[in-house]
């Protein structure tokens, strides 16, 4: 009896596997739009039906509060631990892997290789059943059965992973990265342009400690940002004149600049740095020449993770800029959008690019 019950059990489980497949290629144009990991589906399975997560149930129910998909406030509670677990984006699953809580983690997606993770991360998501570049639909995740589902504010669009109200009212907990949400609008005429900061990083580490009992390892990890910060600071609070610097990313024929707003400039300025053009969005060559900034960060997105040398010989190879300092003196350095966009715990990555570039000497031996 229990036999003849084991074998329907796996039985269905592979029909709905299959049947996942099926709409994943109808819905992409036979293309699916994420990666069926076969060595782990059949582990995953095994495992979900075995998982007795430990947990202080001192510490539940908890009250987090987030953001929904109007980007309003509010707060969500939770009454133990996550166990199924769909991330979007790259700092979702990073930094659920570095709480130790990845083999939650059903579905990860919005990374293009595992290749541009941190290296000790890469075998656990290589465990993650479902992998890939491109959004999950809410059919897709209604399948997956997920009972927490972490993201960016435009993952929660009707149109792409469903609202949050949809999936609250389902019973499924969501959080959205604070770094992620868009200007708000007050009427038709007043726009608030948000102010990213390195702040947003802490907490959403920390709410991420909270909601899946991983406290001491959030404030580790935190502790380590603050650390590197305070590192620089201390090594050069005698300086008598901050590098000048300026952050851009290449929009085709279009330079953008990442100004005091964003979380790159304010990584810069924490890191001891005279952000130049602080309220520019827009400025052209012409404008670089005038400024002849000490060090330039060039953001590469992740369709360019790879091509770095082709974004820097922009600036390097360029006749009309060989006079500027930043290229004489070889002082021009990539930063993946990874780094400085909604990163969680790859903010470090971001302070330590930003800090070896302006004060390469203090790094030599560290």
């Amino acid at each position: 009896m229990c036999t003849l019950y084991f074998s329907i059990e796996v039985f269905m489980k592979n029909i709905i596997f299959i049947n996942l497949m099926v709409l994943l290629i109808i819905l992409s144009g036979c293309s699916p739009v994420i990666k069926e990991n076969a060595d782990t589906i059949q582990l995953w399975e095994q495992k979900k039906s075995q998982l007795n997560i430990s947990y202080n149930e001192n510490n539940y129910p908890i009250k987090i509060k987030n953001i929904n998909s109007k980007n309003e406030e509010f707060e969500l509670t939770y009454k133990k631990p996550p166990q199924k677990v769909v991330a979007f984006w790259q700092n979702s699953v990073e930094t659920l892997i570095a709480l130790g809580v990845g083999d939650r983690i059903v579905a990860g997606t919005g990374i293009p290789d595992k290749k541009y993770l941190r290296p000790e991360y890469r075998e656990e998501y290589s465990k993650i059943p479902y992998t890939g570049l491109q959004n999950l639909d809410i059919e897709t995740i209604t399948m997956l059965e997920p009972d927490f589902i972490l993201g960016w504010y435009s993952t929660f669009a009707p149109k792409v992973a469903g609202t949050t109200d949809y999936w609250n009212s389902r019973t499924v907990n969501t959080y959205i990265a604070k770094s992620s949400a868009p200007t708000k609008s007050i009427n038709d005429n007043i726009l608030i342009k948000p102010k990213h900061s390195l702040d947003e990083e802490y907490q959403y580490i920390l709410d991420l400690g909270k909601i899946f009992d991983r406290k001491d390892r959030a404030n580790e990890l935190v502790g380590q940002m603050k650390k590197e910060i305070s590192f620089v600071t201390e090594h050069t609070k005698n300086i008598n004149k901050k590098p000048r610097a300026i952050i851009i990313e290449f929009l085709g024929k279009d330079i953008s600049v990442y100004g005091e707003r964003t979380l790159a400039g304010d990584i810069l300025q924490r890191v001891n740095a005279e952000l130049l053009e602080p309220n520019v969005e827009r400025f052209s060559f012409e404008q670089l020449i005038d400024l002849d900034p000490d060090v330039i960060f060039i953001v590469i997105t992740e369709q360019h993770y790879g091509d770095e040398r082709m974004y820097l010989d922009r600036i390097y190879q360029n006749k009309a800029l060989q006079g500027l300092k930043a290229v004489k003196n070889k002082r021009i350095y990539p930063v993946p959008l990874y780094a400085i966009y909604s990163p969680g715990i790859r903010a470090y990555d971001g302070i330590r690019i930003m800090a070896q570039g302006l004060y390469p000497e203090l790094y030599k031996e560290k």
